[in-house]
């Protein structure tokens, strides 16, 4: 049944072009979730496949699906719609190709009232499909956040603070998620990462995102947009692009360096372990 709006604690935004053949994984897990105050809002995007057709099945199976259809604009205006259509006190943005764990909702949910500082709550990503890998973010600071996105997509927030921002920037490409977290956290707040493996992220060799990286003018041009966004923060860390540039070169080599070393791999196998233990315990 329909849950009330004040009774809708969670919105899901799943925008979708083109990927209705992934749709129904993303929704089956939605569907899953142990925590059941949630809606999940599915934007067509103008897309010209069998989109529609997936959303409205599911929609049928169960009212909390909700669906939106726009004219094509780009992922971030589906997102933005999405948002506007929703009525959840927390939202979580999750594309339609990828997946999350039952027990995201209730336990990032738990995160977020337990402490107004935390502005944002996610969990350790899975990727599967080309690619099996588990990705913890590194220790979180805003000056490192301004170097390099080590956030994924779906992460938890509040609509509260959502409406703080400009929301996502629909003239950018492929860092509008990275343009939207430094919106929530540049005037402080945390972000707290749960020690569990919830979100899985479908690596792909075809892309929209692998398709940008390879335009390097629509690379750089984003780039800039993302600083002028926030020139005022930006100044505040760096005295110039150049140095900035310097570090964002330097922090992921450093990345790439660290996640290639036996102490990570070493690392994850323990975590893998933890995280069957920690299961059984729930």
């Amino acid at each position: 049944m329909l849950q009330p709006a004040e009774d809708i604690h969670v919105s899901v935004i799943v925008p979708c072009y083109n990927y209705a053949h992934f749709l129904g994984e993303a929704l089956d897990s939605v569907l899953a979730q142990t925590y059941s105050q949630w809606e999940c809002i599915i934007v067509n995007d103008g897309s010209p496949d069998n989109t529609e057709e997936v959303a409205l099945r599911y929609c049928e199976k169960d009212a909390r699906f909700k669906y939106h259809y726009k004219e094509n604009g780009g992922h971030s205006s589906a997102r933005n719609l999405g948002i506007r259509r929703s009525s959840g006190k927390y939202i979580l943005p999750l594309d339609p190709d990828d997946k999350i764990a039952e027990y995201f909702l209730e336990k990032a949910v738990i995160v977020l009232d337990k402490s107004s500082s935390v502005k944002i709550a996610c969990f350790q990503t899975q990727l599967f499909g080309d690619l099996s890998q588990i990705i913890k973010m590194p220790a979180y600071d805003l000056r490192s956040l301004l170097i390099v996105n080590y956030l994924v997509n779906t992460c938890m927030f509040r609509r509260s603070d959502f409406e703080q921002t400009k929301g996502y920037d629909e003239t950018m490409l492929g860092f509008e998620d990275w343009n939207l977290w430094i919106d929530l956290l540049k005037n402080g707040g945390a972000v707290e990462e749960l020690p569990l493996t919830g979100y899985h992220y479908r690596k792909k060799e075809v892309s929209v995102f692998n398709t940008f990286l390879k335009d390097r003018k629509r690379v750089y041009r984003d780039l800039l947009k993302l600083y002028m966004n926030h020139i005022d923060i930006y100044e505040k860390y760096f005295p110039s692009p150049i140095q900035l540039i310097q570090e964002n070169q330097k922090m992921n080599r450093v990345i790439n360096a660290y996640q290639q070393s036996k102490t990570y791999k070493w690392g994850l196998k323990i975590h893998n372990i933890k995280n069957i233990f920690l299961k059984k315990d729930e």
